[in-house]
């Protein structure tokens, strides 16, 4: 057996998957991702956001109105501003392509574009831990272990080096890619007819 031993440099980073929309019924079905390379960078300015204006319950799309909207405006310049910080997002119109359709249920499409994200997001050599919000499935769907077999065969390396899914109110990122993907679904949504024009 061969040793191979890393540079402590070497580089690594944690994606977070969160998926918005009901992939088995809606018409538009988003999957994000937010990769980080140093998540205590995003993190320590949330959590002080969230300390000077004593704002600790999740951060959700949903909630999103205009009494809160400077919070996340403020969230958002976070996000923006954090070194290293890279957000992607699929949005599916399955009246144009359905992934479901086309993968045989909604676990494996949702599956697939969660593993097209991370070949697209994962930077060369890199080393990647992916996150994924909690969500119901069967017991023989294996998300973590399909998604990280899919994007180390394509990339034909070891990428991806484990997976877990957390429920969000365990992980700020995790809601920060829900509300990240909420929004860019919103606006597909919007120009499809139908979302509301009212949402600040």
């Amino acid at each position: 057996m061969v040793s191979v031993s890393l540079p402590a440099d070497h580089p690594t980073s944690v994606a977070f998957l969160d998926e918005t929309g009901a992939i088995a019924s809606d018409r538009v079905f988003a999957v994000g991702c937010l990769k980080v390379a140093e998540p205590a960078d995003l993190l320590r300015p949330l959590q002080k956001l969230k300390d000077r204006k004593h704002r600790y319950e999740e951060i959700h799309w949903v909630d999103a109105t205009r009494e809160s909207m400077g919070f996340y405006e403020a969230v958002i310049d976070i996000v923006r501003a954090a070194p290293g910080v890279r957000f992607s997002c699929f949005v599916a119109d399955r009246a144009v392509a359905d992934p479901v359709a086309r993968f045989g249920s909604p676990w494996r499409a949702y599956e697939r574009l969660a593993a097209q994200l991370l070949i697209g997001s994962i930077q060369p050599n890199e080393l990647v831990c992916v996150l994924a919000d909690e969500y119901s499935t069967p017991d023989e769907v294996r998300f973590e272990q399909e998604v990280r077999d899919i994007v180390n065969h394509r990339l034909g390396r070891l990428a991806v080096t484990s997976g877990c899914r957390l429920d969000s109110r365990a992980a700020v990122p995790l809601q920060i890619v829900d509300l990240l993907t909420a929004a860019v679904a919103f606006e597909f949504r919007q120009a499809l007819g139908l979302a509301g024009t009212s949402s600040p």
